[in-house]
């Protein structure tokens, strides 16, 4: 089996600035995530896909591979995750049966949480795995929209947000920690959640989209309420 840990890192965030390299404890966002896949034993190759020759510098030293900085048309704010996956892919010669992504921005994740979820995989016969976190407030039914005569309407047509919460169903997030995903299934159907993927629940969920959440972030590890990988004992 052979397993490619792929680390997206475009430069060009707008509302929190060059979020991938915060630091932790002297240790940037981005060498965070790789050092989790380089603790990990299934992981064979980690490469890195960034826009940025500072970034890359910071990746390689971690222990991040290259091929380079990645074309400009995969560094827009519309440009698909995917599409980064995909161009890896291409480049490699190697063949893997396996991509990890590794977020910098979503690090409350274990080498441990990878092995698991290929095992997931393997075990139900799925073609992808990805973790998730039970998402209570808001609910999506109690969601509001502001219709064209600008009156509030539900979100989801026919939900009403005065359901009593205990008797809501569960509904999940994704955390953004990680995805695993086949690797045939990536290059054939252009996504790294097919319809066989099987759900990986864990219980933090901390993404970093601005500066409160990362604010956030370093609130709840100083109150040991999260761990992160590579700075966390």
């Amino acid at each position: 089996m052979k397993v490619l840990a792929i680390v997206p890192a475009r430069s060009g965030s707008k509302g929190f600035a060059d979020k991938n390299i915060k630091k932790i404890k002297n240790k940037t966002l981005l060498e965070l995530a790789i050092k989790v896949a380089v603790d990990c034993p299934l992981v064979n190759d980690i490469y890195v896909s960034t826009d940025s020759n500072h970034y890359l510098e910071i990746a390689t030293k971690a222990g991040g591979k290259s091929f380079g900085l990645r074309d400009s048309s995969l560094s827009t704010d519309d440009a698909k995750t995917v599409d980064v996956v995909i161009d890896v892919l291409q480049k490699c010669k190697t063949s893997y049966d396996y991509v990890v992504l590794l977020q910098p921005t979503s690090p409350l994740r274990s080498p441990n949480d990878i092995e698991t979820m290929i095992s997931l995989i393997q075990k139900n016969n799925a073609d992808a795995s990805v973790s998730i976190s039970p998402h209570d407030e808001p609910h999506p039914y109690k969601l509001k929209s502001i219709s064209t005569n600008g009156m509030i309407s539900s979100f989801i047509n026919g939900k009403n947000s005065e359901i009593p919460r205990q008797i809501l169903p569960k509904a999940y997030a994704l955390t953004g920690s990680i995805y695993i995903t086949k690797t045939n299934v990536i290059l054939k159907n252009k996504t790294l959640l097919p319809k066989k993927t099987i759900p990986y629940i864990m219980k933090d969920n901390i993404n970093i989209d601005n500066e409160k959440d990362f604010i956030y972030l370093n609130i709840m590890r100083k109150l040991k309420k999260v761990k992160i990988w590579g700075v966390d004992k």
